[in-house]
């Protein structure tokens, strides 16, 4: 498997599995929880790529 694609895998895994976590315990309505588990998957999944980038760059950048 390609590492990029093994990487982007990993993201949306660990953005699921967040986003659920975060979103499971609020006490609210049933469509509210799939509103948040929703804004919570993309905040993650955007942070994460984000982080990757930056990692990715300073690697290129420091790596001898």
């Amino acid at each position: 498997m390609n590492p990029a694609i093994g990487a982007l895998l990993a993201i949306l895994a660990v953005s699921a599995l967040g986003g659920w976590l975060l979103s499971r315990n609020k006490p609210v309505e049933k469509p509210v929880k799939a509103m948040l588990f929703v804004g919570y998957f993309w905040g993650l999944a955007f942070s994460l790529l984000i982080l990757a980038v930056l990692a990715y760059l300073g690697w290129q950048r420091f790596a001898i």
